[in-house]
């Protein structure tokens, strides 16, 4: 977000802790609304509160004392949730509310319960106020003004209702004695407090209003009409000085600032109470500012403070207004050392207004200050524009924030501001980017590297530029996308080498290559990033995972390993010279995760490494529980943090079960059996969870093991699971269907192929889509052999080779067996048929291996 959109959020954030700028009305002979008043002015909220729920909880209470702190408590409520924000607030805001429901539910045959319902009108007031300030600190965001507007009107409404029904009910409680619970007088004060509150909302609605609007000056006539008569009232009465001030607002608002002016002089020789001093001088200060006298303003503000020894936030926000206007004469005036030293001035009080009294009044001078500076780089126009391309994103209208931004970084290059054009240009590619428009941001991005390539964010635009190409591959993996995206990668390691781009471009395109299953590419890429890189440790684990990869292609192919192992080990043994004493976490669970895969290296050569393996097991789970342990420990008590911690310590647990279960592997593999029962016992007596995330998988693992190791393993894995059927029911169903593939893997490792075509079969009703589980029955099915499995089986390689893309090379193993199913169940014609189809359109035939094996098939169907 922009400087300009980070002040506009605080503001909203500030205003909410505002205090309602008019002093609060109290009667002169009403000392319990003076005390309660006094307490809600001073944010002594708790205090208020505290009192009034003490005093309704004592047995003996009248119904006057009830009623009446019951109506201060309301108040207290809704002055508080003024001064707060976010769910603090909304909560306060309900128990005014509620408060207001239960006290008219419980005395619904007082007449006074409209004075409570009046109450649910002040709360509309005072939440349509805060809309009004936001506008005073945003007032170029129309559509906020326009809510305002809205809710401020609706305001007005409630209130005039609720006054008509005050009035009637002072009538009738003057009239007719003991009419009423609360006392005449407090209902009296009440009517006044809302007329003042009617005149003060339709003031704040007029100013609103464009200048010299017909909208504008009928709001201030309808305000006056309130005012006039209350400003007749005693001069005991706060309440007939403050529609007196508010009589003077009117007419400065209503653009009539030297009558406003008069007014002010009129009302100090009446001698106002001294509450009044400073809100009398404030008015001043606005008056002189709207007549452009920022020099007469500025000096008695100076001057104020002097006497006073400091002045209010509002006075001093009013005074860099001030000061701003000045430094704006004197620049036209081309008084340049003038216009530098008014500018220091003007920095100097809005650091102490912020430091010392922060809150709205400081934001909004903060925020003066800061469009000034904008005005300073580019200019009055570029100023606003930017600034109303700002305001289009913070109200959420991304796609004319992203024309805005646009259209202002062309007139930014107009200028010859080249630098601003490219961050402009950049922040509408950004939104498009959001706006998940990658095809509009990739040629944005994309110009923008090549236009200004020595901007310290080029190589950062054409990175983007990349990504938003990968956005559109993922979507749909065609050739050309996959070639504009390669070619954008590789335009940024050319144009900005040795960058932090330029690696992250090869990082981007290992991952790419290493999708696309071409491993020997992706681990020469991988290579690359240097060991300095924040992707480092993420490429050492591509360049093992490459390495696993490429060592299972040559042991099904049938070719040596031998080179390509050590070569694996060598590299890795390098990246692991830390482990496990690698101090950052993140680091420290990739490289575990190296180690598993290291681990299953040394298993697979010949002879087996088991000693090395054991030894690297052991540190893997020693640490896999040293880090949990940690994580649970640190972890704080946010959702945020809650939530990345729960995902942290699921991969540990992850890497410990893998590591454990290559454990009870390696002592099988040692002729140890004894040793690795007792490890899955240990696992028993740990608990189900622990059992079953551990033996899934042990006796399927993708090693080369010998046809005796996998069979101990399958028995291992069988009594184990079978301990666990005896109380299936008590299982959860996640842990049922854990248990059924434990059974699938392991009647398939103790050659009992039906019992387990019987598991995965019903593992796959609860999972239709889960192609491993298609994959693994119609490959038992196929192995079944009869014609009737056999068709089963064809119509479950059609449906995995639906799901891949034509011509790849899943898509061919899957029509590979696909026709062998369909000849084996004695469709010869479709077999035949299918064979043929294939060869034309495929004549590749994927790889060596597939070819060979079509191949041979060929050679079966024609005999």
């Amino acid at each position: 977000m922009t400087a300009s959109g980070r002040s506009a959020w605080w503001l909203r954030v500030c205003l909410l802790a505002l205090v309602i700028f008019t002093p609060a009305i109290s009667s002169a002979d009403d000392p319990t609304h003076s005390y309660f008043e006094g307490l809600r002015q001073r944010h002594l909220f708790g205090i208020a509160e505290g009192y009034c729920l003490n005093r309704l909880a004592q047995p003996r209470i009248t119904d006057t004392e009830r009623a009446r702190y019951t109506l201060e408590l309301i108040r207290t409520l809704a002055a508080h949730a003024m001064s707060t924000q976010g769910q603090e607030q909304e909560e306060l805001w309900k128990r005014a509310e509620e408060t207001i429901a239960e006290f008219s539910q419980e005395h619904s045959d007082w007449s006074d319960t409209n004075v409570f319902e009046a109450e649910r009108a002040r709360i509309a007031a005072l939440k349509a106020e805060i809309l009004y300030w936001q506008v005073k600190a945003d007032p170029l965001n129309q559509t906020l003004r326009e809510s305002a507007i809205r809710e401020l009107t609706q305001a007005i409404t409630r209130l005039i209702q609720a006054e008509t029904r005050l009035s009637q009910l002072l009538k009738k409680s003057g009239a007719f004695k003991k009419f009423t619970v609360l006392k005449t007088a407090t209902i009296r004060d009440t009517l006044l407090d809302f007329q003042l509150l009617i005149a003060q909302t339709e003031m704040k609605r007029g100013e609103l209003y464009e200048a010299n609007s017909p909208q504008r000056k009928a709001a201030v006539d309808a305000a006056e009409k309130w005012l006039e008569p209350l400003s007749r009232r005693a001069t005991t009465l706060q309440l007939t000085w403050l529609s007196k001030l508010a009589l003077i607002q009117g007419e400065r608002i209503d653009g009539d600032t030297a009558g406003a002016a008069r007014g002010i002089q009129a009302l100090l020789k009446e001698k106002p109470p001294a509450y009044l001093n400073e809100p009398l001088f404030v008015e001043s200060m606005h008056i002189l500012l709207q007549e452009g006298k920022a020099q007469q303003a500025a000096s008695q503000i100076i001057q104020y403070r002097q006497d006073h020894g400091s002045i209010s936030s509002e006075l001093g926000y009013l005074e860099i207004t001030a000061l701003i206007q000045l430094r704006k004469i004197a620049l036209e005036k081309k008084q340049e050392a003038l216009a530098a030293e008014i500018w220091q001035q003007v920095e100097t009080r809005s650091n102490f207004l912020k430091q010392m009294q922060p809150g709205y009044w400081s934001q909004r001078a903060w925020m003066l200050v800061d469009q000034q500076h904008q005005v300073d780089q580019y200019g009055s126009q570029l100023s606003q524009s930017l600034k109303q391309a700002q305001l289009l994103y913070a109200q959420g209208k991304i796609e004319q924030a992203i024309e805005a931004y646009s259209k202002t970084a062309q007139q930014a290059t107009d200028e010859g501001k080249g630098d601003l054009a490219f961050e402009l240009a950049f922040t509408s590619a950004s939104l498009q980017l959001q706006a998940k428009q990658y095809q509009e941001a990739a040629k944005v991005f994309q110009s923008l590297s090549r236009k200004y390539s020595t901007a310290p964010r080029a190589a950062d635009a054409g990175l983007l530029a990349a990504w938003c190409l990968g956005q559109l591959y993922t979507q749909s993996r065609t050739k050309s996308r996959r070639l504009a995206y390669t070619t954008a990668l590789e335009e940024v390691q050319k144009q900005f080498p040795g960058s932090k781009s330029d690696f992250e471009a090869g990082w981007m395109l290992a991952r790419l290559e290493e999708a696309r299953l071409q491993y020997s590419k992706a681990l020469v890429l991988y290579a690359e990033v240097p060991e300095n890189h924040p992707r480092a440790a993420d490429a050492h684990l591509g360049i093992a995972r490459c390495y696993e990869q490429i060592l299972q292609r040559l042991t099904s192919l049938g070719k040596s390993t031998k080179a390509w192992r050590q070569e694996a080990i060598d590299v890795l043994e390098k990246y692991l010279a830390s482990f496990p004493d690698e101090s950052d976490p993140l680091i420290l669970q990739s490289q575990a995760d190296i180690a598993l895969r290291l681990t299953q290296i040394y298993l697979n050569d010949s002879p087996p490494s088991y000693e090395k393996a054991s030894r690297l097991l052991e540190l893997i789970i020693s640490s896999a529980t040293r880090s949990i342990t940690e994580l649970k420990r640190n972890n704080e008590h946010t959702e945020t943090s809650v939530a990345q911690t729960a995902k942290v310590i699921q991969r540990w647990n992850d890497i410990s079960n893998q590591a454990r279960r290559l454990e009870i592997i390696t002592l099988a593999g040692q002729g140890n059996p004894t040793a690795a029962r007792s490890l899955v016992e240990t696992l028993e007596n740990a608990g189900t969870n622990e059992l079953l995330a551990v033996l899934n998988g042990v006796s399927q693992i993708n090693l080369d093991l010998s046809a005796e190791t996998r069979y101990e393993l399958g028995l291992l894995q069988l009594r184990s699971a079978e301990k666990l059927i005896s109380r299936r029911d008590e299982l959860t169903p996640p842990q049922r269907q854990q248990l059924d593939l434990c059974l699938a893997e392991a009647y398939m490792a103790t050659n009992q192929h039906i019992r387990a075509l019987e598991y995965y079969q019903e593992l796959l009703k609860q999972s239709p889509r889960d192609s491993a589980l298609v994959k693994q029955v119609a490959t038992l099915l196929e192995r079944c052999g009869t014609k009737a499995c056999l068709r089963e089986a064809a119509q479950k390689w059609r449906q995995l080779e639906s799901a891949e893309k034509p011509g790849s090379i899943p898509w061919l193993d899957a029509r590979l067996h696909l026709i062998q199913t369909t000849f084996g169940s004695g469709n010869e014609a479709e077999a035949k048929k299918l064979l043929g189809v294939t060869k034309l359109l495929y004549p590749d035939l994927g790889n060596q291996e597939l070819k060979q094996r079509f191949q041979e098939l060929q050679q079966r169907i024609q005999k």
